[in-house]
């Protein structure tokens, strides 16, 4: 097969322009159907077997819906997954931002090589399409890789008991609930200001493998996201209890 187009070099990896033949072909498609790769998906994309059929339909469809789609491959052109933009908003000037990414692939680079794809494909969104605003909803057993997230500007928002939606789409309609149990979608956003706070800092997004490997280490163990859950697990239900009894 053809290597595929770079359009974004990186440091550990690069972002690729896909082909109708890459579609078609069997890495793409296989991806959704892995659970170690589709476990973090919405239930909608694990329900049913992908193929590499329902893959090309996506392909051909992706600019129509919106969609800005990157192959993400080594340094030696192994592709290892997919970073996109979806619900592009050119009046708002907003997006969503998604990743799956096959860890297998350069195991020992995995966990940076991620979290660059989603720096590169920030810095697209906001340098070459003009966005303002990046959203990116994850879950529970996402926690700590959102934690590493916050190095590139991204905060945490909210969360919520619906399935996953666009940050745009969900806000207005929020409703509070103090059930001991419950899934919850978590929500996070880069804005175009905290992104160009970034740049005035750094020079780039992302700077440097050994630099970002440091600002790493040196997270605080308790992060913003544990805070604000705990807060709305006891003391938010504490105080609506206290209502309640009056």
């Amino acid at each position: 097969m053809r290597k595929l187009k770079i359009i974004v070099k990186g440091e550990t990896i690069n972002l690729c322009q896909p082909t109708k033949k890459f579609a078609e072909g069997d890495i793409w498609y296989k991806w959704l159907n892995d659970p170690a790769i589709n476990k973090n998906l919405d239930k909608k994309y694990r329900k049913h077997k992908n193929t590499n059929k329902k893959q090309l339909t996506f392909f051909i469809n992706h600019k129509k819906d919106q969609r800005k789609i990157f192959i993400i491959s080594t340094k030696n052109h192994i592709y290892k997954g997919v970073v996109s933009l979806s619900n592009i908003n050119n009046i708002k000037k907003t997006c969503d931002l998604a990743l799956i990414t096959d860890t297998k692939i350069d195991p020992l680079l995995a966990p940076y090589a991620g979290l660059e794809a989603i720096a590169l494909m920030s810095n697209f969104a906001f340098s070459k399409l003009k966005l303002k605003r990046i959203d990116n909803n994850f879950n529970f057993t996402q926690k700590n890789w959102f934690q590493r997230m916050e190095l590139l500007g991204y905060r945490y928002y909210f969360r919520s008991r619906y399935t996953a939606r666009s940050y745009s789409s969900i806000v207005a309609d929020i409703k509070i609930g103090d059930s001991k149990k419950e899934y919850y979608n978590h929500f996070s956003s880069l804005s175009y200001e905290d992104f160009k706070v970034l740049i005035k800092k750094r020079g780039k997004i992302w700077d440097g493998l050994n630099l970002m490997k440091k600002r790493i280490s040196k997270l605080p163990k308790k992060s913003f996201w544990e805070a604000f859950n705990k807060f709305l697990d006891k003391d938010k239900r504490r105080y609506y209890d206290k209502i309640r009894s009056f």
